[in-house]
């Protein structure tokens, strides 16, 4: 009888174990995630280029004071460290441009997990106005007819940007969505001033250049620097002075931009 009981009792226990592969642990739900760390590393980023704007504000206006007492080989050698100067920003815009989108992107895809449908554009859209113009300015640096096209197209595609960000603005709390923010507005509309300010004024200063090339190849490294320059570093100055202003309305708006998503995720 124990040795029948103990049969029993050892089949029930088989009988009651499963069959076939084990059960697969269901995969977590992505989870949203703040954007306060990436909006810190936009700011810090964008207060180097303001200090890259107030570096070039001085260079361009120490050239206008002494234009007149340089000679053609300084005025080149200083113009030189003006243009190595512009490219530590573009590359310092670059940078912080690749953040942004990174931070664009975590905001669109937080509001798709908590309200799926309600954004319409998609996210290659959006990475598109961004990659576009930078490679249609490099085209236009190889092939000069691209440049009327290129500065269009930069222009233009400020517009679409600022309607995007406005939306991840409205929609960044679900309980204040809020109307159109003027932030957002604004920062767009100094962007497309400053822009094309900026693209204006350098390219009368490719100008100057190219003159001044052809005057050292004439007169020798010691002839003087035309008064021309004098107006262009006038221009160049107001042109990074924008960019300045554009840059302290970019810090506020990504900054309230980011507190006010990070308060949405935060709440039920």
């Amino acid at each position: 009888m124990h040795g029948l009981g103990t049969h029993i009792l050892w089949s029930d226990v088989m009988s009651l174990q499963s069959y076939g592969p084990p059960p697969q642990p269901h995969p977590q739900a992505p989870r949203p995630r703040p954007v306060g760390g990436l909006a810190v590393a936009i700011n810090l980023a964008i207060v180097t280029t303001i200090l890259l704007d107030l570096a070039n504000i001085t260079q361009w206006q120490a050239l206008r004071a002494d234009v007149r007492d340089l000679t053609i080989g300084a005025a080149t050698d200083r113009l030189a460290q003006l243009s190595a100067l512009g490219w530590v920003d573009t590359l310092v815009a670059w940078g912080t441009t690749v953040v942004w989108i990174v931070m664009l992107l975590r905001i669109r895809g937080n509001i798709e997990l908590r309200t799926p449908g309600k954004i319409q554009w998609k996210k290659e859209t959006l990475v598109a106005l961004f990659v576009v113009p930078v490679v249609l300015g490099l085209a236009s640096a190889v092939l000069p007819i691209l440049f009327l096209p290129a500065t269009l197209v930069g222009l233009a595609t400020h517009i679409p940007l600022m309607i995007m960000v406005n939306e991840l603005w409205r929609l960044g709390h679900p309980r204040r969505p809020g109307p159109t923010s003027v932030l957002v507005i604004t920062w767009g509309v100094v962007g497309i001033l400053g822009e094309a300010f900026l693209t204006a004024a350098s390219r009368w200063w490719y100008v100057e250049m190219f003159d001044l090339s052809f005057d050292s190849a004439a007169g020798g490294d010691h002839e003087l620097v035309s008064t021309d320059f004098i107006p262009v570093s006038n221009a160049m100055s107001v042109a990074y002075l924008l960019d300045a202003a554009f840059c302290v309305v970019a810090i506020l708006m990504v900054w309230r931009l980011a507190v006010k998503h990070n308060e949405g995720l935060r709440t039920p």
